[in-house]
C-alpha cells in the first residue's frame, strides 16, 4: 500500500497561477481558490470485480465539492482498508481537483466455509466473503481457520520448495497441527512441533522415494516416518 503526492513544484506552480489569475480579475482570494480546488473527479483503476469498483466509488462519494488541500490520504485508506479483496493500492492528488487510486486485489490462497458461508482467504491474511470466483483452483481449508497459522505454514512450504498449487485440502486442527491433502491423494500428517524439520525429511521423501504407492506419510512421532501403502 502507498499513498503519493504530488510534486510540491506544481502546487507552487498553481499558487502562482492562481495568485496571477486573482490579481488580473480582481475576485475574492478564498472564493476563487476553493472553486479551483474542489474535487470534481475520482479515478480508480483495479483489477477488481465491477460490483466491488462500484461499491468503493461510493464509499468515496464524501470527497466529492472538498477543497483538495484539506483531505487527508489517511482518511482514504480508511475506506480503502475496509474491502478485504484489495491487497494493495496507491492514492494520488492530482491537482487541481481530481484523486487518482489504483488498487490492486489480492491474491486469493484458499477457501473455507464459516457458517456454511463460502468464505476465502487472501494473500494479505484478511477473510473475503459476498463475492463469487469460478475457474480458481484453489485448496480447502477445514477445521477452525487461524489466519497468521495458515500463512505461516503457506510460507514455510513456499521456503522449502513445496509446490503449494499441489494440495488439494488442508485439514486443520485445534492443536494447532495440520495435515495436508495432495491432489494426488497422498495425505501428511505433520507434527505439532518441529516443523521446520518434518518438512525437510517430507522434502527428502519426495524426492528419494517413489511415492506413486504411497497413501499416507506421518511424521507426527518425533524421529520416525511412518509410511502407509495403497492396497
Amino acid at each position: 500500500m502507498m499513498l503519493q503526492l504530488i510534486d510540491k513544484k506544481k502546487i507552487y506552480l498553481y499558487l502562482i497561477l492562481l495568485t496571477i489569475l486573482i490579481s488580473i480579475h480582481n475576485v475574492n482570494f478564498i472564493e476563487t481558490f476553493n472553486k479551483i480546488f474542489i474535487v470534481d473527479k475520482i479515478n480508480i483503476k483495479s483489477n477488481i470485480n465491477k460490483i466491488t469498483n462500484d461499491r468503493i466509488y461510493k464509499s468515496l462519494d464524501y470527497f466529492y465539492d472538498l477543497n483538495i488541500f484539506s483531505i487527508n490520504p489517511d482518511e482514504i485508506s480508511n475506506i480503502l482498508n475496509k474491502f478485504n479483496i484489495i491487497g494493495e493500492y496507491k492514492v494520488k492528488k492530482k491537482y487541481p481537483s481530481e484523486i487518482l487510486i489504483e488498487l490492486k486485489e489480492t491474491n486469493i490462497l484458499a477457501y473455507f466455509f464459516n457458517n456454511n458461508e463460502r468464505t476465502y482467504l487472501g494473500e494479505n491474511g484478511k477473510e473475503i466473503k459476498n463475492i463469487e470466483l469460478t475457474d480458481i483452483d484453489i485448496p480447502l481449508i477445514i477445521g477452525k481457520v487461524n489466519t497468521s497459522n495458515f500463512l505461516e505454514l503457506r510460507k514455510k512450504l513456499i521456503d522449502k520448495g513445496f509446490e503449494f498449487d499441489n494440495f488439494k485440502k488442508f485439514y486443520a486442527f485445534k492443536s494447532n497441527r495440520w495435515d495436508l491433502l495432495y491432489k494426488n491423494k497422498i495425505l501428511i500428517k505433520l507434527p505439532i512441533d518441529d516443523l521446520e524439520n518434518s518438512l525437510n525429511k517430507l522434502k527428502d521423501i519426495i524426492e528419494q522415494t517413489n511415492i506413486k504407492n504411497i497413501k499416507i506419510i506421518d511424521l507426527r512421532v518425533k524421529n520416525k516416518i511412518i509410511l502407509s501403502w495403497a492396497n
